[in-house]
């Protein structure tokens, strides 16, 4: 067994780096079910441990309510830091990207988890996208990604194109939702148990979706930013999905399971009641290449997942994250674009945006406030 590294804890204590099933302090806080004191444990989580994930910083202290004070960790890029403008134009300033342990939290329950269904405490960035039809009935057929406080990051044709025709204009967010069956129509002055919906300030679409007229090319650039018309306050059940930085990147290999999750069809019904995760095989590039080459090119801004029988993202995941888990936090790599036909078929993978490839676009399109 590896010595442990030394981390530092919210309360900026020197600790070891172990899993929780190791620490007496916080596997006590989650074997007792202590609401009050969980996001001590989650802001407590660090990379490079030994045994069973999670890990986490672990010291001999009791005072679990000091975290509010701890600064964000974020990655900062100097060379975007300010442009000048004129008029009573905002000037650009660099979005610093949330780092863990603040982002991609993994689920820490007293639960054992089984079967398809989410934890209400697993995936907590998953965002509905809301969309108001001509009869005036409000519809949810895409999914995105809490980045930030202000940002969601989804799919291009989940907020232009023949969505608008077919189903109506994106009109609200819904956040921190758990149960699909459940949820009322959007309130900006409501609020669900476990999230709430929120209006839309400014959408941008990559510049070059939908550039390339060639049949063969399909869904290029499929990436867009939904910029929130107000800051959501992270809790609980609602905190924002790791992007993989350069500092978050390792090299992606044929085989590794990746992660997605939504509320698309489950086989039984047109949505699933309540968030549903599944594990995917990704498949290389030229694997993908070859599996398609009759229909369409997969460039190499994408990636292919999936492809086992009954297990796939569907319909309504569309704009949705297909992650890796990095140490103890998860990293959106993917976000879901489109397959072939139908969903869950054997060597018929999805196809998802490469989110690594756009990194600079992303912080490019962001503002600071």
């Amino acid at each position: 067994m590896k010595i442990p590294a030394k981390c530092l804890n919210p309360n900026q204590n020197i600790g070891q780096c172990i899993s929780i099933y190791d620490c007496v302090s916080l596997s006590h806080v989650v074997r007792n079910e202590l609401e009050a004191q969980y996001r001590f444990v989650r802001l407590s989580q660090c990379a490079g441990g030994d045994g069973k994930t999670p890990f986490v910083c672990c010291t001999n202290d009791t005072d679990f309510n000091q975290p509010n004070g701890v600064e964000k960790k974020r990655v900062v890029f100097p060379d975007m830091i300010t442009t000048e403008r004129t008029g009573s134009e905002r000037p650009k300033v660099a979005v610093a990207f949330i780092e863990p342990p603040l982002c991609g939290a993994l689920a820490i329950s007293n639960k054992i988890y089984g079967g398809e269904d989410a934890d209400v405490n697993e995936f907590t960035w998953l965002v509905k996208l809301e969309y108001k039809a001509e009869d005036g009935s409000i519809l949810s057929e895409c999914a995105g990604s809490l980045i930030n406080e202000r940002y969601v990051l989804t799919a291009a044709h989940c907020v232009t194109g023949t969505i608008e025709e077919q189903i109506g204009k994106l009109v609200y967010l819904r956040v921190g939702d758990h149960r699909f069956s459940t949820s009322e129509p959007c309130n900006e002055e409501d609020r669900e148990p476990y999230g709430y919906c929120v209006g839309i300030e400014s959408v941008v679409v990559h510049e070059n979706y939908g550039a390339n007229r060639d049949i063969r090319i399909r869904e290029q650039n499929d990436i867009a930013l939904i910029r929130m018309n107000r800051s959501v306050k992270f809790d609980e059940h609602i905190q924002p999905v790791c992007l993989p930085t350069a500092s978050l990147q390792k090299e992606l290999i044929e085989g590794e399971l990746l992660t997605a999750v939504g509320w698309g069809h489950t086989g039984f019904s047109r949505h699933s009641s309540v968030k549903q995760k599944v594990n995917l095989p990704l498949y290389s590039l030229q694997h993908c290449r070859h599996i398609f080459q009759k229909y369409f090119y997969v460039a190499a801004e994408q990636l292919c997942a999936g492809g086992v029988f009954r297990q796939d993202s569907c319909t309504g995941d569309s704009g949705g994250p297909l992650m890796r888990l990095y140490s103890a936090s998860w990293i959106i790599e993917g976000i879901v674009s489109f397959g072939r036909r139908g969903c869950g078929h054997e060597n018929r993978p999805g196809v998802y945006t490469r989110v690594r490839n756009y990194i600079d676009w992303i912080a490019e399109h962001m503002e600071a406030w």
